[in-house]
Parts: C-alpha cells; sequence; structure tokens
C-alpha cells in the first residue's frame, strides 16, 4: 500500500507527457467507431467490440469479400485514449522518455518512503507467518495490493501502448510492470524489523496484475468489471486510536473502501443497446468492502458490506475530444464516486451517500 504516492506522481507526469504528443493521437490519425458506423456499415450490423456479426445471410454474403480488418492498420482507438495495434509500431524517443519518467518517480517515491516509513529498526530479510499476515486488518491491507497492482498494470500498459507496443505486448509488459513494481515493496519490507515479506501480499499482487490480463483478454466476459477505491478519514484517526499515528491516508485502514463495481450495459445484447436510453449507459452497481474497530489491534475488527450506485466516467460521453481528455477520465474512473449506497453489518443496515 505505501506504493500509492508513486503511483500518483507518475499518473500526473504520464497526462503531461501525452499532452504534448496529442498531434499523434487526435481523431485524424484513426477512423473513430463512430465514423466506421456511418461510412461502413450500419450501426445494426457493428457490434460493440468491432466485429462483424450476421443474421441476414445474405449480408453475410454481401460483405464476405471486405477486407477483414476493419480498422486502417490494424489500428483500434481505446476508450482510455490509447490505440490497440494489431503489430508493434515503437516511437523509441516515447519509450525511453517515459522509462526516464517511470525510472525516476521510482527513485524519488523510494526517497519518500525511507523517510517515512522506513525509519524504524532493520534487520535481515525474513518473511511473515501467511495466517497471521492474512488475517491482519481484515484482508484490507490484501484489497489493497490487488488494487494497486491492478492499478499499476492499466497504467503502464497505458504507457506502453501510447510508445507503440501492440496491444497484446501492452498487456503482458504493463502487468509484469505492475508486478515487479508491487515486489519492490515486499523486498523492502523483508528488511523491516516490523514488517517482513509477506507473501499474502505477493499473492493479492499476482491476482491484481492477473485479473487485468484475463479482462484484457476476455474483454466480453469480463470488461464490464472494474476495482474502484474510495477513502474519507475514519473516526478511529481522527481519536488517535491507531497504534501508530498514519502518515497518510494509505495507513488508515479503517477509511479504506474498495469496490468491484459493474457495468450492465456492457453485457446487454446489440438489440437492447439499440432501445436503450445512452443517458443511462454508464450506470451500473457496486459492491464494497471496509473494516472497523482494527486501529487498536489489528488482528480483531470487522468487515462492513457495501451495495449502491456506480458511474462509469468512460461511458459518458464528454471531454472525449481530445485523447488526453480520454485518459484523465479513464484514470479518474479508479475512484468510486459519493452515490447512494446501502451498508450491511452485524449492526444492522444504513442508508445514503457513501464514498
Amino acid at each position: 500500500m505505501k506504493l500509492i504516492p508513486k503511483i500518483f506522481t507518475i499518473l500526473f507526469l504520464q497526462i503531461l507527457s501525452v499532452s504534448f504528443a496529442q498531434n499523434s493521437l487526435t481523431p485524424d490519425f484513426y477512423f473513430s467507431e463512430s465514423r466506421l458506423n456511418s461510412e461502413i456499415i450500419s450501426t445494426d450490423d457493428f457490434s460493440p467490440n468491432s466485429v462483424y456479426s450476421f443474421s441476414n445471410p445474405n449480408k453475410q454474403k454481401q460483405y464476405s469479400m471486405a477486407s477483414p480488418s476493419v480498422f486502417i492498420n490494424g489500428e483500434r482507438p481505446l476508450d482510455d485514449g490509447t490505440i490497440w495495434r494489431t503489430n508493434s509500431d515503437i516511437d523509441y524517443l516515447r519509450l525511453s522518455s517515459m522509462l526516464g519518467v517511470i525510472a525516476s518517480v521510482n527513485i524519488v517515491g523510494y526517497i519518500y518512503q525511507r523517510q517515512v516509513w522506513y525509519t524504524k529498526e532493520t534487520t535481515g530479510f525474513h518473511s511473515l507467518e501467511f495466517i497471521h499476515d492474512w488475517n491482519k486488518y481484515q484482508q484490507m491491507d490484501k484489497f489493497g495490493h490487488f488494487t494497486d497492482a491492478y492499478f499499476t498494470s492499466d497504467l503502464t500498459a497505458k504507457i506502453y501502448r501510447w510508445s507503440g507496443f501492440s496491444g497484446e505486448s501492452s498487456v503482458w509488459f504493463g502487468a509484469l510492470s505492475g508486478w515487479i513494481w508491487m515486489l519492490e515493496i515486499e523486498v523492502s519490507d523483508a528488511f523491516m524489523a516490523d514488517w517482513g515479506f509477506s507473501w499474502g501480499d505477493i499473492l493479492a499482487n499476482t491476482v491484481g496484475s492477473g485479473f487485468y490480463v484475463l479482462q484484457q483478454f476476455n474483454n466480453d466476459a469480463l470488461g464490464g468489471i472494474h476495482p474502484k477505491f474510495s477513502w474519507h478519514k475514519s473516526e478511529a484517526w481522527k481519536e488517535m486510536r491507531y497504534n501508530t499515528d498514519p502518515q497518510a491516508l494509505i495507513e488508515d485502514y479503517e477509511g479504506m473502501t474498495f469496490w468491484l463495481t459493474v457495468n450492465p450495459h456492457h453485457y446487454f445484447p446489440n438489440s437492447w443497446k439499440r432501445s436503450y436510453p445512452n443517458w443511462l449507459a454508464p450506470l451500473g452497481f457496486a459492491f464494497g468492502v471496509s473494516a472497523k474497530n482494527i486501529a487498536s489491534y489489528p488482528w480483531a475488527g470487522h468487515k462492513e458490506y457495501f451495495v449502491g450506485l456506480d458511474i462509469d466516467l468512460r461511458k459518458i460521453p464528454i471531454l472525449d475530444e481530445l485523447s488526453i481528455l480520454k485518459f484523465v477520465k479513464s484514470e479518474i474512473n479508479f475512484l468510486r464516486l459519493p452515490l447512494p449506497t446501502i451498508r450491511i453489518t452485524s449492526e444492522g443496515t444504513w442508508f445514503g451517500f457513501y464514498f
């Protein structure tokens, strides 16, 4: 969880770098899906995944001589502002500059961590007992590692695509980069007397990066699911009930909520989508988990569960004129917005707006 400051820093730098290269990502560089719908075939015959599906044999025969590639040069614009290429066409200036940014951010982030967290007693490399570590903080730390690994895998994959990697290569390299980046935390923790190398964290990291890979290659089944995060300063922090006063929000485990959101519109048949109001397409559901009474004793406490509404910002048809704006929307989409929510605990239920 201590990696989050580095993530937000690299995200900011990535936004800046993309903004200086808009000419290569403007709509003139590729056909948009809406343009293809209007100029190549009707929307009735064009699926969301850009694959032809004909129910009429005559139409199938009519288009059988068409080029199998819908997008010019095998390139497909994504809703995050990047391009999914069939083959890599690497811009080494972009790639080297972004690798330099990543390395610089990594060094700065590591120095920050050494000054904030790694100031206590050190020891030799050692690991934690799995069950003892797994039951700590009601697994909130593990939910955090899953979300961090997914986020860093997704972000670095976008960087690779922006640098010209093919879609498939960007996924694999992104997932590997995210996983290795998270591994750095465990290696650092392994030399701290109060912590240690956590196999539970490694498992959560692997599941997070692995889920990202599965989602990218199984978009029909998993593309409508999105991990999200929300936080508010907990009463435990306000009342100083933690054994060690948190240095940042990422140590306030009682203030965190981790979500899996589902967008039903993603799973609708094409016939439903044609009659479904466009303004409802971003609306979905969110399922969350948090924990309470773990501040003073990490192996105590209980979980709280949430069911509420969610908005998929990527489906809102605004700020899509520039790729940088689509990129920003896709990153902000990792935050679950304050929306109507039902909280379910052993003490009863509560309803209201929750972040």
